[in-house]
């Protein structure tokens, strides 16, 4: 089902005659536009009532590229309807450290979602309130929903204290799947190196999810050790979406070697429209495919940072066949023009590593 756009265009702005020479002023003028169009995108995006899962990579895009423009729509997702969304609010304003914050965020203890009381610690915690903090270790260890369980280990990896690891290697053998790769990319980011070599292990593994999710986590640690192991799977992964989390990978360290191929290989995939029809894919449905495979690529051509990639970019977030696509196209516009008012790039001749 197709609702109305996320990002609707906006006209360009015409310079007078007379004006400093076009080169010198339309691209910076341009630039400025779009991400003036980015950053409304994902400001409607907190707001799109179809899909609670536009609304949460919404948040965390405001949060991560436009923190000081999207402040006052994460804290209204603190009343959202879905506990995702205010749990994806909690965790975002724990992060901007959002002081203006923490009387809400206190009543947020009170929430009928565990979860969303998890993130309100944490949040609190990242303000220096941390007497409520030790009940994640309950949260993660006993709690009867798996999905809090599964939460409590993401917030005990973004903490970042010590004393995480000894509960996460608690529950990293988990027979639930889902907490055990939770378990497992937290002590990553926390840098357990047992958990980085079982992950660099699983990215060899030839099953595409475990790939995926393997590349997708070391990429999170930046440990430039892996660079070689993000173009081996680059050149030779079997699966799109497996190259599509090692070109993401790449552009996360900035090496300049395999840089190329993997804006060749993001460019690819946010164009991709060749869902496979076949019986090995009968449960995974064509528009689930071309949603996965285009959101990966527009995240993998944020990373690079490549303004090559802008103008693919913007012809994603403007077609609303898929909202979430769109969210996260207008996230990798603003992390590209973002870098770009920061430091030279490797494609634009500035430093970069080997």
């Amino acid at each position: 089902m197709k609702h109305g756009p996320l990002c609707p265009v906006l006209l360009w702005v015409c310079l007078a005659a007379g004006c400093a020479p076009q080169a010198a002023v339309r691209e910076p003028v341009a630039r400025q536009q779009l991400r003036a169009r980015a950053v409304e995108c994902l400001k409607r995006g907190v707001g799109y009532e179809y899909l609670p899962s536009v609304r949460t990579q919404a948040i965390e895009s405001l949060q991560a590229e436009a923190p000081s423009q999207g402040l006052p729509y994460i804290r209204s997702a603190l009343t959202d309807s879905h506990p995702a969304a205010r749990f994806a609010a909690c965790m975002a304003l724990g992060t901007l450290r959002d002081a203006g914050s923490r009387p809400i965020l206190t009543r947020m203890l009170n929430d009928p979602d565990d979860s969303v009381k998890a993130a309100a610690i944490y949040a609190l915690h990242q303000l220096g309130e941390t007497r409520h903090t030790a009940r994640l270790a309950g949260y993660l260890r006993d709690h009867d929903d798996p999905y809090v369980r599964r939460n409590a280990a993401l917030i005990l990896g973004r903490l970042g204290e010590e004393g995480a690891v000894r509960l996460l290697a608690g529950v990293v053998n988990s027979k639930d799947d889902a907490l055990h790769v939770q378990a497992l990319e937290s002590l990553a980011l926390l840098g357990n190196e047992q958990a980085r070599k079982q992950l660099a292990f699983t990215a060899n593994s030839g099953r595409g999810w475990e790939e995926v999710f393997a590349l997708t986590a070391l990429a999170a640690t930046e440990d430039p050790q892996y660079a070689d192991l993000f173009r081996y799977k680059l050149e030779n992964g079997d699966f799109q979406e497996t190259r599509l989390a090692a070109a993401r990978g790449l552009g996360e360290l900035q090496v300049r070697k395999g840089l190329d191929l993997a804006l060749a290989e993001a460019l690819k995939g946010i164009r991709f429209n060749a869902p496979k029809r076949d019986a090995a894919h009968q449960d995974d449905p064509p528009e689930n495919q071309i949603r996965r495979i285009r959101q990966m690529a527009a995240l993998a051509l944020g990373a690079i940072g490549d303004p090559g990639g802008l103008a693919s970019l913007e012809q994603a977030m403007e077609d609303n066949s898929d909202p979430r696509t769109q969210v996260a196209a207008a996230r990798a516009i603003l992390r590209i023009v973002n870098r770009q008012g920061g430091r030279s790039l490797p494609f634009g001749g500035g430093p970069a590593g080997p």
